[in-house]
């Protein structure tokens, strides 16, 4: 067991735990629902979103290529 903040983590029961793609399919629902939300309330047009999208995945591309 790790310890954190000067206490012991625990283990969880095999049953409590979710595997990688699990968690990214849930992550990924999660922010499409929002994406869709913010979308169908006008909060942001979906050509602003797509933009936004796009900016921010070339931003990542550059910070992974000189990682």
């Amino acid at each position: 067991m790790a310890c954190k903040g000067g206490q012991m983590a625990k283990s969880l029961p095999k049953k409590d735990l979710v595997s990688f793609k699990e968690l990214l399919i849930a992550n990924s629902i999660q922010v499409d629902a929002l994406a869709q939300l913010l979308i169908e309330e006008g909060l942001i047009s979906e050509q602003k979103f797509v933009a936004k999208l796009k900016q921010v995945k070339a931003e990542y591309q550059k910070r992974m290529s000189h990682a």
